[in-house]
């Protein structure tokens, strides 16, 4: 009973905060209209993910909606220059002109796409100073795309994609954080939410972010767990309009200096986490995300099946150390 009805709180709690999120526009996202909301009835199932995902493609899912395969997701990553026109592929070996032909569009900034062109591969320089910045751009081994269609957001990574492997129209709308301001209706909504997370996982929450909305009836949130001794814990968390999946961040604080990343100080916090993209998959929601550290940035996929978010091979690191 107790299960329940904490199950039903937070049902009634998220829709509402979906409902908050889900009303702001902004230039994020593909600018699909939004699908109409979906009734939640079912009580929360509370999963924490540490596995990669296993559900089979479901064969009666509805064939006119739009889906990414994650079985032909591209490997590839780039940033921009100083002034958004170009961006360069690094990580990737030689060689590969003729089919990078192929790619037109990346996708980043919440979800935004563009149109690009393969220009060139570009040789390494001696004058590098081995940042994947843009005011290293010049000097970096890898391959050259020109912007075609708007500019790039300057230093921003942006996930390269060929449309025959990736349907644009899977993406969905990224919305931006609810502002709570003085708001104190949802600042005690918030609170709730923390409380009844705190009871689910069975450890106190010291700290929660909301991300993004994304589409309609789903929102992602980082949540930040009070240490156990030198056990630290923070989790993204995904709730998909029924469910609420977790992935955890576990990690033992030998010092408080760097305990997830380099001189992290052993803490997060939101602005570490932008989203890139949200697609269908035939096997859930996919993830795009980044995660900012002192010396660089990391930029992953999450996957939900139905029970957790697993993370999948397909990652992209940059230092960028001053």
């Amino acid at each position: 009973m107790k299960k329940w009805i904490i199950a039903t709180m937070l049902t009634s709690l998220l829709t509402s905060l979906t409902l908050g999120c889900s009303n702001q526009s902004g230039d994020s996202g593909t600018g699909k209209e939004e699908e109409a909301k979906p009734t939640v009835e079912s009580p929360l199932r509370i999963n924490s993910g540490t596995n990669a995902p296993t559900n089979a493609p479901d064969d009666h899912l509805d064939e006119k909606k739009h889906f990414a395969d994650i079985k032909n997701l591209s490997p590839l990553f780039g940033f921009a220059n100083a002034d958004g026109s170009q961006i360069i592929v690094t990580g990737q070996k030689a060689g590969l002109e003729a089919s990078l032909s192929k790619y037109g569009n990346m996708i980043g900034e919440g979800g935004k796409t563009y149109g690009v062109r393969f220009a060139k591969r570009q040789k390494g320089s001696e004058q590098s100073n081995g940042r994947d910045t843009a005011n290293n751009f010049a000097n970096l081994e890898g391959y050259i795309f020109d912007v075609i269609d708007g500019k790039a957001a300057p230093n921003e990574t942006y996930y390269v994609v060929n449309q025959q492997d990736f349907d644009l129209q899977s993406l969905l709308e990224i919305t931006s954080p609810v502002q709570t301001g003085a708001d104190a209706e949802h600042e005690a909504e918030e609170e709730t939410l923390m409380e009844n997370i705190s009871l689910m996982r069975d450890r106190d929450v010291a700290q929660m972010w909301t991300l993004a909305g994304i589409g309609s009836g789903r929102k992602l949130y980082l949540v930040r767990f009070e240490d156990k001794g030198k056990d630290r814990l923070f989790s993204i968390a995904l709730f998909n309009g029924e469910n609420f999946l977790f992935r955890d961040y576990p990690a033992v604080a030998e010092d408080d200096t760097s305990v997830w990343r380099v001189d992290d100080g052993g803490e997060v916090s939101p602005d570490m986490f932008p989203l890139l993209l949200a697609a269908e998959t035939k096997q859930g929601l996919l993830l795009g995300m980044s995660w900012w550290g002192a010396e660089g940035v990391d930029s992953f996929f999450l996957l939900e099946d139905g029970e957790n978010l697993g993370e999948l091979d397909i990652k992209y690191g940059r230092y960028t150390s001053p």
